[in-house]
């Protein structure tokens, strides 16, 4: 008897560790929690804008580069300019970009209509606008990842007419349309409303405060529509390379482009890309990359700019403002050149590589002292 309790025991217990084998082993196959990765980052994004010191072991002011870009609309040029800003960023040498964009470019060609120019027939535009839906939807994602980065963005106004004759009611328009075309991509393009979050920019019409006019058209009906609409400066003026920003008696700030010497002549020349394009080629495209002619045209363009940077940096350091555009003249000579002379000066002592926000919120902190 007492050896069949104990075969009963053995076998009962030989049934309850086979369960518990068979319970591990089918837990083991059970589908387990999925582990989130978080996406892979190629480099790190330009350094937060708050707080910002800008110190000086010298005891002189900092050297201020302030670049910016006029226009928007070609998408190479959005990759390019933002993949620079973060190689740069990634070796701890932030540069910041402000890009003014052109409302049109954000308007599929199919519906122009929706824009009226002042004193012109709506969908006039000397500048075109965006070529389908698709290509907003691109432009308006580049747009969000310079906000994200660090870059500020500005108004270029629309159609890149000459306003230097409109009245404070046509400026009004004319910013009224900016705003329009901005803060309403979706509705302008017909978006569905399940897209309609691709086609919106991250940002508020208060966050918009600077302002560079199409041709440098600007007039007191300009500065008098920018000061009712919130804006906080302007960049359409001209100045004489070692001057400071100044404000202006509405309360603006201006932020002129330079008259530079022109490769170490005595030739003035505005510190802008169009007006060395000019220049050189009486802007037409003449050369390409690998000719003697380009290489000619980038080092007098870099050698321009690294004068009017020495010049400043080794006096009253005035801000260094440069101008460029979304525009591959001449085989992209201007851009190279303007990308070396900033990866040239960005990395120098006391240089800080801003957009004209951040120098703007420079210039007031230093008018509280």
């Amino acid at each position: 008897m007492k050896k069949l309790f104990k075969l009963a025991w053995m076998l009962a217990l030989i049934v309850l560790m086979a369960a518990s084998c068979h319970n591990n082993y089918t837990a083991s196959l059970a589908p387990q929690p999925m582990q989130i990765v978080p996406p892979v980052v190629s480099a790190p994004s330009p350094t937060p804008k708050q707080p910002v010191r800008y110190e000086t072991l010298s005891g002189k002011k900092p050297q201020f580069v302030v670049m910016a870009f006029d226009g928007s609309y070609s998408l190479n040029m959005w990759q390019q300019t933002l993949d620079f800003s973060q190689q740069m960023a990634a070796n701890n040498h932030p540069v910041h970009f402000t890009y003014f964009l052109s409302g049109v470019y954000f308007l599929n060609y199919r519906k122009a209509a929706k824009y009226q120019p002042p004193q012109m027939p709506a969908g006039k535009s000397e500048i075109g606008f965006a070529d389908s839906n698709l290509d907003v939807e691109k432009r308006v994602a580049y747009v969000n990842r310079a906000i994200n980065e660090g870059h500020e963005i500005g108004s270029h106004a629309n159609g890149h007419f000459d306003g230097s004759d409109w009245s404070p009611e046509d400026w009004q328009q004319e910013l009224d349309q900016f705003s329009n075309l901005i803060f309403h991509i979706d509705r302008n393009n017909d978006v569905s409303a399940v897209d309609a979050q691709r086609y919106r920019i991250n940002i508020t019409p208060g966050e918009l405060i600077g302002f560079r006019a199409p041709a440098l058209g600007r007039s007191e009906s300009l500065f008098k529509a920018l000061k009712n609409n919130g804006y906080l400066y302007d960049t359409s003026s001209v100045g004489q390379a070692t001057a400071w920003p100044k404000k202006l008696d509405n309360g603006l700030w201006e932020f002129p482009l330079a008259q530079i010497k022109y490769a170490n002549t005595d030739k003035n020349l505005l510190s802008m890309d169009y007006n060395f394009y000019y220049k050189q080629s009486r802007a037409k495209d003449i050369t390409k990359q690998g000719d003697p002619q380009w290489a000619q045209f980038y080092q007098d363009t870099y050698s321009s700019y690294m004068n009017y940077f020495d010049n400043n940096y080794n006096a009253n350091r005035a801000p260094v403002f440069i101008g460029s555009h979304f525009s591959n003249w001449n085989d992209g000579v201007y851009w190279a050149a303007m990308k070396d002379f900033a990866a040239t000066v960005c990395v120098k002592p006391e240089v800080f590589c801003v957009d004209n926000k951040e120098l703007l919120n420079y210039l007031n902190t230093e008018t509280l002292k």
